[in-house]
């Protein structure tokens, strides 16, 4: 049976930030990707309480987290908000979980905080600047942000939904869409940021950060999928393939489930061996 969910709100940087959490035990962070709302982890945190503490929220300038005045993303600030939510939920540390651009955040989090990320966990995280075609890819991206500046909000839903169209399929539970101010406030402040965000992965490497990336088995051969693989090559860490299209904790939670609880205990199990190699160094030096 799931826990009682308690809604809250925190004051970052000009910013009401809207969060809920529910459950016992450790903290599970959740942060939103481009559609900007915590709710698509709802199902999964629901899953997840009887274990842990899960807490999501809603992105800023997105849902109930509104300013006053819109602005381009900005990761840094971003990632502070997801700190706030962290402390405000009475933690000083938490297994941190980003799906898509919220998978992007993650990564900068852990850079910028690391003592705060416990294991990190991101599924198809979109760091295009790390595929062997990040060119040509890079050329299509910007015309689909050009199709948004000429033609306009429903003519770049309907060309950038192409590459989600698995998530239409019948045969899957259906979820109701953001709210119609979040794809715009994503196309008009978020998409170019988010999309080409640089990361610093040999920071995050030599910090040794515990890291798992997720790739959703019916996602295909699309670029947020393939980003995984060099996301795994280059950080050396766990990587494996998931139930699901790009929200597939969502659609498929209690397939999910399993698979998320393997991977933290996979998680915990890599870093006592990597402390028992490093104890083991030290007795030999």
């Amino acid at each position: 049976m799931a826990s009682k969910v308690t809604h809250s709100t925190v004051l970052n940087e000009d910013c009401n930030l809207k969060y809920w959490y529910q459950g016992n035990g450790p903290l599970i962070t959740f942060i939103p990707g481009g559609n900007g709302h915590g709710r698509q982890y709802n199902p999964l945190m629901a899953l997840l309480s009887s274990k842990y503490t899960c807490v999501t929220f809603d992105r800023r300038q997105m849902s109930s987290s509104q300013v006053q005045v819109n602005k381009i993303l900005n990761p840094y600030q971003q990632v502070r908000d997801v700190l706030a939510v962290i402390k405000a939920t009475g933690y000083e540390k938490s297994i941190v979980f980003g799906s898509s651009l919220g998978g992007v955040l993650g990564f900068q989090l852990a850079c910028d905080y690391p003592g705060v990320v416990d294991h990190l966990i991101c599924h198809e995280a979109p760091t295009v600047q790390l595929l062997p075609d990040k060119k040509a890819l890079t050329e299509d991206l910007f015309e689909t942000h050009n199709i948004y500046k000429t033609q306009g909000q429903e003519a770049v839903n309907a060309h950038w939904g192409r590459r989600f169209a698995v998530m239409s399929d019948p045969s899957l539970p259906q979820f109701p869409p953001p709210e119609e101010t979040n794809p715009v406030n994503f196309f008009e402040n978020e998409f170019l940021v988010g999309t080409f965000w640089n990361t610093d992965f040999e920071r995050i490497k030599e910090q040794g950060t515990s890291v798992g990336i997720m790739t959703g088995e019916r996602s295909g051969e699309e670029f947020f999928a393939r980003t995984t693989y060099e996301q795994e090559r280059v950080l050396g860490c766990l990587r494996e393939t998931v139930p699901g299209h790009h929200q597939g904790f969502e659609a498929e939670s209690e397939a999910f489930l399993p698979v998320l609880l393997g991977m933290l205990e996979r998680l915990e199990m890599r870093r006592k061996d990597r402390k028992l190699e490093e104890e083991g160094r030290l007795l030999e030096g």
